[in-house]
């Protein structure tokens, strides 16, 4: 058989494999994260005509955080026809086998297709990986874009492959800001090897339009990146911001973190604590020797992507440190690996060589067996119980009640509502009113000031996760005489419960009131009787509101009255 035709076959078994294992793990259940509902809102708001906006935001403003590639790809799914989570899903794994199939030919270019299959065998098999393939993510098309990329740039002999590649990885870029090592990389490699004229062709291409998204993102939407980079932990404001100095310790917890716990869970799930850390090291040791060794051979477009995609991840902020930003150099890390392991072992002969090799393969296999087989079983099961009905059901009780909240107040709250609550594109993708994120505070000051200039007269109590019962529960506790409670799910007497509380008018808000004399709210603040909520259904654009009933952009409120003392909401 012939070079070429091994390569074909060993890349139609990776694909077969990959639609194997992809398809044992999908679950219909939607991600319990917002980005998942965030992207699919901006998808229809483009698909709808309103351009590149958050519709969930009560003031309709442009977006100006996650790059459009993504949402612009689940737009055209979208006019053609896909409406359902299972659906948008399909494409998601379909994106994720064709980047393993891409890994594959990038690395059947430098080794060969059997070390190629083995990389791409492990990739598939790695928690990170599996998980992407089940959400309406965008690491799955960044995915898919990096390693079309790489491949491409390792045929860049001429100024088509080269071009090629450079527009994948710019496609990279706008689908995560992460991609931006990789459209570096190439240009890099490109003036080492002297094709200044085609690096200039593609440094032009990227910086015209990522110049317009640079200045687009400046204007610094709610969340944007450049504002939370900086802060100590977004989720908690209070803790204030770091500065360039602090980012060298915020780099050495990253690391302690990636290398003791993401990357050796990404093959044995199982180990914690010193074992974890003992095979990270490992991992990334050889990882780091087989790189050096390609950079003194000959570097390329992979080896100068690495430094400068590790260096980006480190400085993120701590708690966002995970499997979602190491994903792309799996592949890598698994090449640079395999090769240092038989360099280091080639004195011993050719047989030795491939029996370390395959133990070190079967050593990072073996132990991810147990954990794919119990996501398919999650999957077949959450298939099961949600039927061609309702895969929302899947989730535990408190992200149920969200999604029924949401419908809820979609149409039982008087039009033109605002509801402040913890993941606000989730709750309009599930049919409920605009809102924003509550600020993050325990204060009472901030969050009343924001429904104010909001004209927000909600603030719901969920339990999706900790966060809102942290803030929200003592915000209530410490002014609960500036709001009234209006409606709840979940079993009563019990604590964990979904309560949707009204906001009350400046001039309402009553100071001293104990938290056990927060009261119902009055009439007005519902619509009377109860409007049945649509029944279940898997098809999110039944809920999403049609161009004709989209809400028109908004001025913000005027600023509260300093003169007022509680018109700012301060505690009493």
């Amino acid at each position: 058989m012939s070079p070429e035709r091994r390569v074909v076959l060993a890349g139609a078994l990776v694909a077969a494999l990959a639609a194997i294992l992809l398809g044992s793990v999908a679950i219909p259940a939607p991600h319990d994260g917002g980005d998942n509902a965030t992207y699919l809102s901006l998808a229809h708001s483009l698909v709808s005509g309103r351009g590149y906006t958050e519709l969930w935001d009560p003031q309709v403003p442009p977006h100006t955080k996650y790059p459009p590639v993504f949402p612009l790809a689940l737009a055209a799914l979208m006019t053609v026809g896909v409406t359902t989570w299972g659906g948008f899903k399909f494409f998601m794994a379909l994106a994720v086998g064709g980047a393993a199939v891409f890994a594959f030919a990038w690395v059947s270019r430098r080794s060969g297709p059997v070390a190629a299959a083995a990389v791409a065998v492990l990739v598939l098999l790695s928690g990170g990986w599996l998980q992407a393939s089940r959400w309406v993510l965008s690491e799955p098309l960044f995915l898919l874009f990096t390693f079309a990329a790489l491949w491409a740039a390792e045929r860049s002999s001429t100024q088509r492959w080269a071009l090629l590649a450079g527009g994948l990885a710019i496609l990279a870029f706008f689908t995560r800001s992460a991609g931006l090592p990789l459209v570096l990389a190439l240009l890099g490699a490109l003036v080492i090897a002297r094709e200044v004229r085609t690096a200039a062709i593609l440094g032009v291409a990227f910086l015209v339009p990522g110049l317009a998204w640079f200045l687009r993102a400046r204007q610094g939407g709610q969340g944007a990146y450049q504002s939370e980079f900086w802060m100590a932990d977004p989720y908690q404001p209070a803790l204030g911001t770091v500065g360039w100095l602090d980012l060298p310790g915020r780099a050495w917890a990253n690391l302690q973190t990636y290398v003791g716990g993401v990357l050796p869970g990404e093959w044995w799930p199982g180990v914690t604590g010193a074992w974890a850390l003992a095979l990270g090291v490992v991992l990334v040791g050889l990882a780091a020797w087989g790189w050096v060794a390609r950079v003194r051979a000959r570097p390329g477009a992979a080896e100068l992507f690495v430094p400068l995609y590790v260096g980006l991840i480190l400085v993120w902020p701590e708690v966002w440190a995970g499997d979602r930003f190491t994903l792309p150099l799996y592949p890598l890390a698994l090449l640079y690996g395999g090769e240092a392991l038989a360099q280091a072992s080639r004195r011993l002969g050719g047989a030795a060589t491939f029996g370390i090799l395959a133990l070190a393969f079967l050593g990072l296999a073996a132990p991810t067996i147990p954990r794919w087989l119990a996501l398919s079983d999650e999957g077949r099961t959450c298939r099961r119980v949600a039927g061609d009905t309702d895969p929302v059901v899947c989730h535990r009780a408190g992200f149920q009640e969200l999604r029924v909240v949401a419908e809820w107040a979609g149409v039982n709250l008087p039009e033109g509502s605002v509801v402040l609550n913890r993941k606000s594109s989730l709750f309009y993708i599930f049919g409920g009113p605009p809102g924003r994120i509550f600020p993050f505070a325990t204060d009472p000051g901030p969050l009343l000031a924001e429904a104010d200039r909001l004209g927000a007269r909600y603030v719901l109590l969920d339990h999706v996760d900790g966060i809102a019962p942290f803030y929200v529960g003592e915000v209530l506790a410490a002014y609960p005489g500036a709001f009234c409670h209006l409606v709840g799910w979940g079993t009563e007497g019990v604590v964990l419960r979904t309560d949707l509380f009204g906001i009350r008018p400046p001039e309402e808000r009553l100071p001293g009131l104990s938290p056990d004399q927060l009261t119902t709210c009055p009439e007005g603040y519902r619509k009377v009787p109860d409007v049945p909520i649509p029944g279940s259904s898997p098809d999110i654009q039944r809920l999403l509101p049609s161009i004709d009933r989209m809400p028109e952009r908004v001025a913000p409120a005027a600023p509260p009255d300093p003169a007022q003392p509680d018109a700012a909401g301060g505690s009493p």
